[in-house]
């Protein structure tokens, strides 16, 4: 049950964000497409900055993805390799990135998160 966010961009892209972000989770770190959700928040160069000098409209995107998935499902492998794709994702959807593109995985223990009503830990007592 993982949680993409994605606070950049403009509508053009978010299709191709949806699809490929489901399809990176899927592959790389083996989530489930069904309660994968990726969430998308516009937002205009103005209100970010680098080394304190606000972005122009003519300057690499500003970018920062967090991803939420369950504490230890996922290797050091998988998660390096989902952080170094996420980066090319978002050169290929938007172009140039300012060097501080951040990707971000959060590590949810199973008892602090869950979706329809139940944790994951809840969800994982029930499946043995």
């Amino acid at each position: 049950m993982p949680y993409i966010n994605i606070p950049t961009l403009n509508a053009s892209q978010h299709q191709h964000l949806y699809a490929k972000t489901t399809a990176l989770m899927k592959t790389i770190m083996g989530k489930r497409p069904e309660v994968t959700v990726v969430h998308i928040q516009e937002s205009e160069p103005r209100f970010w900055s680098t080394d304190s000098s606000v972005l122009e409209s003519t300057d690499p995107i500003g970018a920062y993805v967090d991803i939420k998935v369950t504490e230890g499902t996922n290797t050091a492998e998988e998660k390096a390799e989902m952080i170094s794709e996420t980066v090319k994702m978002l050169k290929e959807s938007v172009g140039l990135v300012q060097e501080a593109c951040y990707v971000v995985i959060d590590e949810i223990p199973a008892n602090s998160w869950g979706y329809n009503g139940k944790t994951q830990d809840k969800r994982a007592a029930t499946a043995l």
